[in-house]
């Protein structure tokens, strides 16, 4: 692999990538099997190219999105990013580097099936990889869940339990978050509306607490995908999500979930001052958790990072299933945050390793 990656001449030469890439959705509970018809680890997948940031409406190709390989930058209610008004639209530069990342996991780190979505959130450029895909959303979408309780009952109910769940990522402080959402189904209800999770769900959490309304589409575990995960974010950073008081404290407290390291893995390779202000939620199901390591050894990360004032991108990493969880599935999950820093912020790879 070379040193470093000439992004600008490889996107003029990149219009389509088809790269291995499989995926898989939510957090496991009762951890089961993956259901039929998932594909099986190490299994190829189309990579879905970049294209139509999520809400834009659909096209053949891509569900809820361009054609499977175009550039888009074309948003609607779905999903919000805040453009510089009409013109010429953006040269992408985002496409080529989540095309690399993609074609490169197999060798970085046997067994591992990803998932990767990335808006700018000023230009609207979109890119992914096999962000339709299901996982398992492990303890990322507790993000999702507060700011559910936060538009349920206010900031005064939830604020005794934001520092556990975004520091300590505590599953009890989380189940209080969803009933003060309403309950489980009242979750589901604000995924599929507000948040514009079109194909998510919690299915159980711990303390007996189960929906109804979940179409159980990964069996007993909890699932989302990539694309949702970054509409969600990108809802949340227009305020159209929840109240703008309320849409400042999820953000702030977003930043206090680990800056690098275990469970801060988005911000392990960045420069220390994005890490400060990095807003960011960590899932992880690692081996010996669950009792199936070939169905999870999962690792999400979901946020929004800044690259300049006024200029944020959403982003979700989602992987699973390596055969290495901490030796290569982690520094490839982190070095993807990197590689997508280094584009959306346009550092040069001189400037900035990504363990190239």
């Amino acid at each position: 692999m070379p040193a470093a990656l000439d992004l600008a001449n490889v996107t003029q030469k990149l219009a389509l990538v088809v790269a291995p890439l499989v995926i898989a959705g939510a957090h496991a509970l009762a951890c089961g099997d993956a259901p039929a018809g998932e594909l099986a680890p190490g299994q190829a997948a189309p990579v879905v190219g970049s294209s139509g940031a999520p809400g834009t409406p659909g096209s053949p190709g891509t569900p809820g999105g361009s054609p499977a390989g175009s550039s888009g930058g074309g948003t609607d209610g779905g999903l919000d990013a805040h453009g510089d008004g009409p013109g010429t639209p953006p040269v992408p530069v985002l496409a080529a580097p989540v095309a690399m990342l993609a074609a490169e996991v197999a060798a970085r780190s046997p067994g591992t099936n990803a998932a990767i979505a990335v808006l700018d959130l000023k230009t609207g450029e979109y890119a992914a990889a096999s962000d339709t895909e299901r996982h398992v959303s492990a303890s990322s979408p507790k993000a999702i869940w507060v700011a559910a309780a936060l538009d349920h009952s206010g900031i005064a109910a939830v604020t005794p339990y934001a520092q556990p769940i975004f520091r300590d990522s505590d599953n009890d402080a989380a189940g209080s978050a969803i009933d003060l959402a309403g309950g489980a189904d009242a979750v589901n209800v604000f995924y599929g509306g507000k948040a514009g999770m079109v194909d998510s769900a919690l299915t159980q959490w711990f303390g007996n607490r189960a929906a109804t309304n979940s179409p159980r589409k990964l069996g007993d575990d909890n699932y989302f995908t990539a694309k949702d995960a970054v509409t969600f974010l990108s809802r949340l950073d227009a305020g159209t999500l929840i109240g703008a008081a309320e849409t400042a404290q999820l953000e702030t407290w977003m930043t206090w979930s680990p800056r690098s390291g275990f469970g801060g893995w988005l911000g392990t390779m960045l420069p220390a001052d994005v890490r400060t202000s990095m807003m960011h939620k960590g899932g992880w199901l690692p081996p010996g958790c669950c009792g199936d390591d070939a169905t999870y050894n999962t690792l999400n990360e979901i946020g929004i990072v800044e690259v300049a004032p006024g200029h944020r991108y959403a982003v979700a990493v989602l992987a699973r299933r390596g055969t290495d969880w901490y030796g290569k599935q982690v520094p490839w999950v982190e070095r993807a945050s990197c590689v997508i820093y280094r584009a959306a912020s346009g550092t040069p790879a001189a400037s900035l390793s990504c363990n190239d």
